[in-house]
C-alpha cells in the first residue's frame, strides 16, 4: 500500500523534487549503444555515465531465451564500454546494460536502477517472412478508398507479409470482430491486424474499483473533478485470444460516460491482459477529427499515400530523435525508455533535447518522444491536437501525459498526430508502461514491438502498469524504422517451352548495396519463396524450377543498415511481375498458421534458414530424394541458419513440423 500511495501522489502532481545534476530520466535509463568490429567478430558495448552512478552490470542472452542469468560482467562507475568478443556474424544477441545508483529509489526499497536493452548483431540475415497481417476496414473506407487500399494490399506483400483482407459490414460489434479474428487465426493464419476505419472499440478496466489499482494509469483517481477511473479503449483485446475476459464487475467513478462500466454492457473487466498477445493490433483511424475540416476518408487517404511514399524511400529522414520532457522533475524519469531506445536505434549524439515542435520545423526526426501534463486534446508544453493541420512532430512518436491515452474522443491528440501531412506515421502512449523498441534497431517491425510491450511482465524495465490493457499501437503495425528505395522495372519473360522464366528489372537508386533477392509465389498477396541464398548485383536472373500454371515473381534490394545496435540486412519493399501459363511443379500451397515455419531459399549454395514466428524449439531433419535422413536438428529462435555446403548437388527435402519443404543444392 505505501508503493501505491507513493505512486498517486507523483501520478496526481506529476512533478517532484529537481534533480541531483541529471533528470530522473537519465538515472533511470542507460544510453547503450553498439559498434561493431568484424575482423575480430565482437560487438563492442558504448553506455553514458551519471554522477549517482556506482556500478553498471552487463547482461547477455541469446534472442530466444527468456531468462537473464547472472551477469557476463561488472564494471566500475566510470567505466563506459564493454567489449564482447563471444559472438557470431549473422546472430542476434540480447543485451540488458544495468546501472546502479546511490541515490534512494521511492517506489520501492532501495536505490534507483538504469537500464538500456539492445538486440545487437554482425549483419543480423534479412526478414523475408514477416507472417500473415489482415487489414481489417470499415465498408465506409473499403468503398472510398479502393486505389488506396489496393496499394497498400501490394505494399503489404511487398514487405514479406502474407496479406488478406476483409471488409466489415456496418453495425457489426466487437463480438462480431473477435469471433471473425479468433476464425482467422485458427484457419488461414493472423499474426498481425491492421484497422482502417473506426472498426468497433473494446473498453475494458475496473480502475479504481480494484483493490491493486486504486489509480488509472494516468493517476486521476476518483477525487478527481476529472476522473479517468473504470475502463479503457482496450484493441489488445482483439489480440489475445486465449486468454478469458469478463464482464461481471463494475466501476462507476468516471467523468466521461465512456469509461463506466456496467455489469453486462460489453465493455470487459480486466486491467491486466489475461492471455499471451499473439496478434499485434495496429490501428489507423481518422473518424471524429472534425478540427481537420477534412472528411474521415480524405484524412485516411492521406495517412495511406504518406505512409506509402516512406515505405518506398521517398521521405529521407534524419537518423536522429528529438526529446521533449516536460516532467524533468517526476521521480518515475518517463522519458527513460525513449532516451534509452533511441540511442539503441540510432547512435551516439543522435538525441537532440529540446521543443519538438520547434526542432522539427527545420529536421525531420526518425523518432521523436515527448511528455507533460495532459488533456484529450493537449499535452502541456508540447502543443494542442490543433497543432497538427500545420505542424509535425517525428515519424514514429512516443508520447504521454494524462487524459489522451483514451483516444477514443473527439479530435483526440494522438489520433490527430496521424492527421498530419508528411510524417507521424504511428503513436504510443509511452511513460506507464514505457514502451520496449529497441529491437526496431535490428530490424523488427512495429508489430513485434507491439506484443512484445503487451507481453512484457517481468522481462524489461518498464515502470508501472506492464501488461495492462490500455497498451496500444495507433498507426500501420507494419512499418519498420528504415526504408530504402526499390528497383525498378520488373520484367518476366518465358522460354519457347515456358518451363523456365527470366526475370529482369532496372537498378536501385540506392548505392552502397548488398544485392537483389528474388522470390516466387503462386499468389500475388503473400507466401513468396527466396529463389536465390545471397544477394547479387547483376540485374537477372532465370528460374528453372517455375510452378504450374501463373507464377508471381518478386525482386527486393538488400543493403546493409547500420543502427545503434550494430547492422542488419534491409530489405526494400519488392516489385512484382506475373507470367501465366508456365510448364512446372505444381504449387505446395501451405496454411500460414501462426505455428507453421518458413524454409529458404530453394536453390541453394551455401545453407538454408528455417523462419518461424514464435521462439519454439522446432525438429527437423534433412533428407534426400530417397527418404534417408541426412541430419537433424532443432531450430533455435526465429531464424535457424542451417549449414549445407557439404552436401552433394541435388534435390533435398526439409521436414519441419507439419510440412515438408523442398530445395536444390548446387
Amino acid at each position: 500500500m505505501k508503493l501505491i500511495q507513493s505512486l498517486i501522489t507523483t501520478v496526481l502532481l506529476f512533478v517532484g523534487l529537481t534533480a541531483w545534476g541529471q533528470t530522473f530520466s537519465e538515472s533511470r535509463s542507460v544510453s547503450g549503444y553498439v559498434i561493431t568490429d568484424e575482423l575480430s567478430n565482437s560487438l563492442i558495448l558504448h553506455w553514458n555515465t551519471t554522477p549517482n552512478t556506482t556500478q553498471f552490470n552487463i547482461y547477455k542472452r541469446g534472442i530466444n531465451s527468456t531468462v537473464w542469468g547472472t551477469p557476463i560482467a561488472t564494471v566500475a562507475a566510470d567505466v563506459v564500454s564493454y567489449t564482447d568478443t563471444d559472438v557470431e556474424k549473422y546472430t542476434i544477441y540480447e543485451y540488458a546494460i544495468e546501472r546502479i545508483t546511490n541515490t534512494d529509489d521511492r517506489f520501492k526499497p532501495g536505490n534507483i536502477y538504469g537500464y538500456s536493452y539492445l538486440s545487437a548483431s554482425i549483419e543480423a540475415p534479412a526478414i523475408h517472412n514477416r507472417g500473415a497481417i489482415w487489414v481489417i476496414t470499415t465498408k465506409l473506407i473499403s468503398d472510398s478508398l479502393d486505389t488506396e487500399i489496393t496499394q497498400l494490399e501490394s505494399d503489404l506483400a511487398a514487405d514479406g507479409w502474407n496479406v488478406y483482407m476483409h471488409s466489415l459490414a456496418e453495425n457489426v460489434s466487437v463480438g462480431d470482430v473477435k469471433s471473425f479474428i479468433t476464425e482467422k487465426q485458427s484457419t488461414i493464419g493472423c499474426d498481425a491486424v491492421y484497422f482502417l476505419g473506426h472498426v468497433p472499440v473494446p473498453y475494458s478496466g475496473v480502475f479504481c474499483d480494484d483493490a491493486s489499482y486504486p489509480v488509472p494509469p494516468d493517476g486521476h483517481a476518483e477525487t478527481d473533478p476529472n476522473s479517468h477511473c473504470g475502463a479503457w479503449p482496450a484493441d489488445v483485446y482483439y489480440g489475445d485470444i486465449s486468454g478469458s475476459w469478463t464482464d461481471t464487475e463494475a466501476s462507476l467513478r468516471a467523468k466521461r460516460a465512456e469509461n463506466n462500466n456496467e455489469i453486462g454492457d460489453g465493455k470487459f473487466d480486466q486491467i491486466l491482459i489475461p492471455g499471451k498477445v499473439d496478434i499485434a493490433v495496429g490501428r489507423v483511424d481518422m473518424s471524429d477529427l472534425p478540427l481537420f475540416g477534412m472528411s474521415e476518408v480524405a484524412l485516411t487517404k492521406r495517412y495511406l499515400n504518406k505512409v506509402h511514399k516512406f515505405k518506398v524511400g521517398g521521405t529521407p529522414l534524419a537518423n536522429e530523435a528529438i526529446i521533449e520532457n516536460n516532467f524533468t522533475g517526476a521521480d518515475e524519469g518517463f522519458s527513460s525508455g525513449a532516451l534509452a531506445d533511441f540511442y539503441a536505434a540510432c547512435g551516439d549524439n543522435s538525441i537532440t533535447q529540446a521543443d519538438v515542435f520547434t526542432s522539427s520545423e527545420s529536421k525531420d526526426y526518425l523518432l521523436g518522444y515527448t511528455c507533460g501534463a495532459g488533456w484529450y486534446t493537449s499535452c502541456s508544453g508540447f502543443g494542442t491536437s490543433d497543432n497538427f493541420k500545420t505542424k509535425n512532430a517525428a515519424a514514429f512518436n512516443h508520447i504521454f501525459g494524462s487524459f489522451f491515452g483514451d483516444w477514443d474522443i473527439t479530435n483526440n491528440l494522438m489520433r490527430a498526430s496521424l492527421a498530419t501531412e508528411k510524417l507521424n506515421f504511428n503513436c504510443m502512449w509511452s511513460g506507464r508502461p514505457k514502451w520496449t523498441t529497441h529491437s526496431l534497431a535490428i530490424g523488427e517491425s512495429y508489430a513485434d514491438v507491439t506484443k512484445r510491450t503487451q507481453n512484457n511482465i517481468n522481462d524489461y524495465q518498464t515502470s508501472f502498469f506492464r501488461n495492462s490493457v490500455h497498451i496500444a499501437m495507433l498507426g500501420d503495425p507494419s512499418l519498420r524504422l528504415h526504408a530504402i528505395s526499390p528497383a525498378q522495372n520488373i520484367v518476366a519473360t518465358a522460354n519457347a517451352n515456358r518451363d523456365n522464366v527470366t526475370i529482369t528489372w532496372e537498378a536501385t537508386p540506392e548505392t552502397d548495396i548488398e544485392g537483389y533477392f528474388v522470390y516466387r509465389s503462386h499468389r500475388k498477396t503473400g507466401r513468396y519463396q527466396l529463389i536465390n541464398s545471397t544477394p547479387f548485383t547483376e540485374l537477372s536472373l532465370t528460374d528453372n524450377d517455375p510452378y504450374e500454371g501463373t507464377n508471381h515473381y518478386m525482386v527486393r534490394v538488400a543493403k546493409k543498415q547500420i543502427t545503434g545496435s550494430g547492422s542488419y540486412i534491409n530489405l526494400s519493399l519488392g516489385i512484382n511481375a506475373e507470367i501465366n501459363a508456365m510448364v512446372g511443379d505444381v504449387a505446395q500451397v501451405i496454411a500460414p498458421l501462426a505455428s507453421d515455419l518458413a524454409v529458404y531459399p530453394t536453390i541453394v549454395e551455401g545453407y538454408i534458414m528455417i523462419e518461424q514466428e514464435r521462439n519454439d524449439n522446432v525438429a527437423f531433419q534433412i533428407l534426400n530424394t530417397l527418404g534417408t535422413i541426412i541430419s537433424t536438428g532443432k531450430t533455435k529462435g526465429k531464424n535457424t541458419r542451417i549449414d549445407v555446403s557439404q552436401l552433394a548437388s541435388g534435390t533435398y527435402f526439409v521436414k519441419a513440423g507439419s510440412a515438408t519443404y523442398r530445395f536444390i543444392k548446387l
